[in-house]
């Protein structure tokens, strides 16, 4: 996502640029934390089943494969051994994962459960929330950037003209990073949701139709693949 400097390239709106796209990219990460798939794509990954007398971990015979797109409402789990089917099974069921086709022995079919009106508006409550964090701590960087001007108008590092533009280029860094972050949160909720937002405003709504633009191409795809970190398996 850009963020243009056109008013003015003083090293205090430069500061405050670099800030902020770290506090969009941080944003992106955590709007992909609400509603992830990671929980789905691991399901395996605690369970044992047992083999020929031994104890083995399921997920070395069943991985869940999400496809292109975590949000759908399928999935499929690949066997890689007969033997786990039932095991494989058993935890999804274990997991309120009761629409199984297992006609065949290779892979599984699940549909996933449809979320609750309650489930709907928890998710998108969440989104809103962090949404909201992230324009408090964007307007924060730049109030913090309008102070170190004041601060060096009264030092004289710069002068009142310098400052002025300075003050301009803040004031469009905000709007600028400010429609990224809003338009973050309504890609993830339409991700979470599908059709049905509801919109504060029409400001909001205007703002949706945005949501497909290129801009924000790489993102919407990279909010939508559940991150996993690094973990000790035998822990």
């Amino acid at each position: 996502m850009q963020l243009d400097m056109k008013q003015s390239d003083d090293s205090y709106s430069m500061a405050a640029k670099e800030r902020m796209a770290i506090e969009l990219d941080g944003l992106v990460g955590r709007l992909n934390e609400v509603g992830s798939a990671l929980a789905t794509l691991n399901i395996f990954r605690r369970a044992d089943i047992e083999i020929e007398g031994k104890k083995r971990r399921l997920n070395d015979f069943a991985q869940v494969d999400l496809g292109p797109d975590p949000m759908a409402g399928t999935f499929k789990v690949i066997i890689h051994n007969p033997v786990a089917i039932p095991g494989a099974v058993a935890v999804l069921k274990e997991n309120k994962f009761i629409n199984i086709d297992m006609s065949s022995k290779r892979e599984l079919k699940v549909v996933k459960p449809r979320l609750t009106v309650q489930q709907e508006d928890d998710l998108e409550t969440e989104v809103k929330r962090v949404t909201k964090s992230s324009l408090s701590k964007l307007a924060s960087i730049k109030s913090d950037a309008l102070q170190r001007v004041q601060a060096a108008i009264k030092a004289e590092y710069i002068e009142p003209a310098e400052s002025k533009k300075a003050t301009l280029q803040l004031d469009d860094l905000i709007r600028q990073s400010g429609t990224h972050a809003s338009i973050l949160g309504l890609i993830r909720r339409k991700q979470l949701i599908g059709g049905g937002l509801t919109f504060d405003g029409p400001e909001e709504e205007a703002l949706y139709k945005r949501i497909n633009d290129r801009a924000y191409k790489d993102v919407w795809q990279e909010m939508l693949l559940p991150k996993s970190g690094e973990e000790d398996d035998d822990e």
